[in-house]
């Protein structure tokens, strides 16, 4: 009797310990609030939504054009068709936009009815007098980017993102839109950059899920899709990190200048040819290119075979290097298949990566697309981990960029498990050896 109740109590404290792992790893994941990542629809990048979405990005960092053989004199519409975008709602009831979740800004703001930019008139605007949760402050807001920018003034509402109603997020209603000549396909922009990069110290939406307990960790990180072949695009995801999208352990670097989410790259090198030492970058998911200084863009130029239109020949991606970023130690590639946009509409090949006369780097969905990206506000630190399923090179591997297997190099997970699986390995082990404690305890009775 005494031997079925201790064999009976082993049992139950291993499968206690090893569950509780378990249900601890599953717990943090139930806590994460996932919003969905959308692509648009039928979504093709042509060489003018490039250029329009260089102009942009230059003009959010107050960059000037800096190589002359990136552009041409050619006159075409500009249509800033950006991938991804999410939905939130603001008001009660509640009225729909779609949004950039850019962590190269810190301010949101959506059209507001009274705006009479042509522009406006192509989104969702949001009308004060029909919610009836808004409150108005009275202030103006006036966000620049270079020559372009809104016009407009503040208020506050409760924004829902995704089933979290944030109270009294203050934000932008735009009366006016300067964007350059340029168009886009999203309706306004949610700024998840730091405080101290809000314009008119507005409290970005992400501090206030923080202090109004929505969210139980500072972190909030991104998984962008690469099959084109859906309207799905990844998630964002508020709370953590989710070890289901990527593999291997995140390989963290901290923050140097907060603001932007900027951070010091070890170095950048492509075909053996180094771009730059000790480089500063920033991760930005409110663009989808990889912005490169002008001299190390000079550089990416002559090793792929940039024309003076700034395209390259289509046949000769498979035999182009791997882009190598050095972060905290860890080589992570971008392979040419990420690195070179195909519009298939006009049979023609663009870089995605494109220059700037800032002396800093700025990583986009170029970037990200292929990388698990987490940012850690309480840490004040970035975090990047392989995407499951992406290999660079036959076998699994990623030329200049990871192990076999395919998370960076030092950070992947040779059982292939990615990081939750060995979370749970401790508990297990330790369950064992309670088992065989038990069993030598019996012996002894015995």
């Amino acid at each position: 009797m005494l031997k079925s109740v201790i064999v009976l109590g082993g049992l139950l404290l291993a499968l206690t310990l090893s569950s509780g792992s378990s249900g601890s790893s599953g717990s943090s994941v139930n806590k994460l609030h996932r919003v969905p990542i959308y692509r648009q629809k039928n979504f093709v990048k042509t060489r003018a939504n490039i250029q329009a979405e260089v102009a942009h990005v230059r003009n959010k960092y107050n960059s000037q054009l800096t190589v002359e053989s990136t552009t041409t004199q050619e006159q075409i519409t500009n249509f800033m068709n950006m991938q991804y975008y999410g939905l939130i709602t603001i008001g009660t009831p509640p009225q729909d936009f779609q949004v950039v979740f850019d962590t190269g800004s810190a301010n949101l703001w959506v059209p507001s009815i009274k705006c009479r930019s042509p522009v406006c008139r192509e989104h969702n605007m949001f009308n004060a007098t029909a919610s009836t949760s808004y409150v108005s402050n009275g202030e103006d807001l006036v966000l620049n980017y270079g020559s372009g920018g809104i016009t407009g003034y503040l208020g506050s509402d409760v924004v829902n993102v995704n089933g979290m109603n944030i109270k009294n997020q203050t934000f932008g209603l735009a009366t006016s839109q300067d964007t350059g000549g340029s168009v886009s396909s999203y309706d306004g922009i949610l700024g998840m950059g730091y405080l101290s990069l809000s314009v008119d110290n507005v409290v970005p939406p992400f501090y206030n899920m923080i202090s109004q307990g929505l969210v139980s960790k500072q972190i909030f990180s991104f998984y962008l899709a690469s099959d084109g072949s859906n309207s799905y695009g990844g998630e964002l995801i508020f709370g953590g990190s989710d070890p289901m999208w990527f593999i291997g352990n995140m390989v963290y670097t901290n923050v140097t200048r907060e603001g932007y989410w900027q951070f010091m790259m070890d170095n950048a090198t492509l075909n053996g040819n180094i771009l730059c030492t000790n480089c500063p970058a920033i991760v930005d998911t409110g663009t989808s290119l990889i912005m490169a200084p002008a001299a190390s863009y000079q550089i990416i130029m002559e090793v792929v075979g940039v024309n003076v239109f700034g395209i390259v020949d289509c046949s000769t991606i498979s035999q182009m290097p791997v882009l190598t970023f050095a972060i905290n130690g860890v080589m992570f590639g971008i392979p040419p298949s990420a690195y070179v946009i195909v519009d298939g509409l006009n049979n023609e090949c663009t870089l995605g990566i494109q220059s700037m006369s800032e002396n800093f780097w700025i990583l986009g969905d170029v970037f990200i697309g292929q990388y698990y990206t987490e940012f850690d506000l309480a840490q004040n630190r970035l975090g990047f981990a392989s995407i499951k399923g992406l290999s660079y090179t036959q076998g699994g591997g990623t030329q200049g960029g990871g192990t076999q297997g395919g998370g960076p190099q030092g950070g992947g997970n040779p059982q292939g498990g990615g990081a939750g699986n060995l979370q749970r390995m401790p508990a297990l082990e330790f369950g064992l050896l309670v088992m065989v404690l038990f069993w030598k305890m019996l012996n002894y009775l015995q």
